[in-house]
């Protein structure tokens, strides 16, 4: 192997790993306006007066922020268990819970 055929290999690896990141970035950006938007008509139909519907809401938003997490992960071809980044995908969720009155 030649050293520009190493150089050609490193270079489309650093190119795929930057693509996915962007796939990455770009897919979430665009389904944490789903997770955000479901725990705020949550809030708003509490408001209502119909709870339960507001923590179906809340609940439904948890449930996407999961799958979200999961596709991002899967995109960035990491492994899915990782503690720091649950947390962080359900915090949305976590906080639209403590404010259901």
């Amino acid at each position: 192997m030649t050293i520009e055929t190493r150089d050609r290999a490193a270079e489309l690896i650093a190119l795929r790993k930057v693509q996915r990141r962007v796939a990455a970035i770009g897919f979430f950006a665009v389904a944490v306006h789903g997770i955000i938007g479901l725990a705020v008509v949550g809030h708003i139909v509490d408001g209502q007066g119909r709870q339960g519907d507001a923590i179906l809401l809340t609940v439904m938003s948890g449930v996407l922020a999961l799958i979200t997490y999961g596709i991002v992960r899967t995109i960035l071809q990491r492994g899915l268990w990782s503690p720091i980044w649950i947390l962080i995908a359900i915090t949305p969720t976590v906080f639209a819970a403590t404010q259901l009155a």
